[in-house]
């Protein structure tokens, strides 16, 4: 028997504070080697794409399998021992929500202590998690916002500051976002670079949500030029979607060998003494996607919710 989880149900079983909770364990149970999983693939069709990945986590032999194409977007769990499938979730919030709580995961191990101040290029649906996650995981005080357009600067700082408390600010530049920041997030849908980090703090963890496919570029390669560390949600993807970081080693300004996956950060600590400036390059993957799909999944049968079930698929 199938279950049906809708997205405003979704809405309704997960926040913010406790997907970060659900991510944060993942990423110890990949460094651990429960988790398993298969890169982004992408098919084309006449008009649109679809998008395919995978994971499975040998505590519960749940097989997790993301696509999404246009405005279908889907998780489906297979039993690992059976086959048989045991929900399909909506997963336009869920994708979100998961991709905002790997920033804050990140930021938790990787940002400079004590940092007071977040830098926002891109006031986006994206950029509304990842400032919601960092503020969970660090003592954010100030957030500065850039985007193209200063009515969308103004609706995302009026949006977000009944979420989150500080001191918000609108700015004219890239350059000023980036003189800022202790953090500075990423998060456009841009094909070339936005950020080039000529102004950044000498100690800053810089997060890119945006270049998850191999033509799309935030940071440019003079930015990448001058961190010290490179970290990424999942290397074999990365290889195949960062688009900023392909650029980086086809230039030979970085090798992938040098670059660190997030759960060795999470299972074993950070370097000691912190480098100085992190670059953590987020992908969006299928781990992220069942940490908190059977989260979703097994409060709606705790809490007996309405939905619909389907017995033969």
């Amino acid at each position: 028997m199938a279950l049906i989880i809708s997205e405003p149900q979704t809405r309704k079983l997960i926040d913010m504070s406790t997907a970060l909770k659900c991510v944060d364990k993942m990423f110890h149970d990949r460094a651990a080697g429960k988790v398993r999983s298969v890169p982004r693939r992408r098919l084309k069709g006449s008009e649109k794409q679809l998008n395919m990945m995978a994971a499975w986590h040998a505590d519960y032999d749940l097989i997790c399998l993301r696509a999404y194409a246009g405005a279908s977007n889907t998780v489906t769990f297979y039993n690992g021992r059976t086959g048989q499938i045991q929900a399909i979730i909506n997963m336009r919030y869920l994708s979100s929500l998961r991709t905002g709580a790997a920033t804050g995961i990140a930021a938790k191990y990787l940002a400079p202590s004590n940092a007071k101040t977040l830098g926002v290029i891109g006031p986006g649906w994206q950029a509304t998690f990842q400032v919601e996650a960092i503020a969970h995981a660090c003592p954010i005080e100030r957030v500065v916002v850039w985007g193209r357009t200063p009515k969308r600067r103004k609706a995302f700082i009026k949006q977000m500051s009944k979420i989150v408390k500080a001191d918000w600010r609108e700015v004219s530049s890239v350059s000023e976002v980036e003189a800022e920041s202790d953090i500075l997030v990423v998060s456009t849908d841009s094909a070339i670079p936005v950020a080039h980090g000529a102004r950044l703090k000498e100690e800053v963890l810089v997060a890119s949500i945006g270049a998850n496919a191999a033509v799309k570029h935030e940071v440019s390669i003079d930015l990448i030029r001058h961190m010290n560390y490179i970290v990424t949600d999942d290397l074999p993807t990365a290889r195949i979607d960062s688009g900023d970081l392909i650029a980086a080693c086809e230039f030979g300004i970085l090798r992938w060998d040098s670059i660190v996956p997030l759960d060795r950060i999470v299972g074993h600590g950070a370097p000691q003494p912190r480098p100085k400036r992190i670059l953590f390059q987020s992908n969006g993957i299928a781990d992220e996607d069942l940490a908190v799909g059977r989260y979703v999944l097994e409060q709606a049968k705790r809490k007996r919710l309405k939905m619909r079930r389907v017995p033969e698929i």
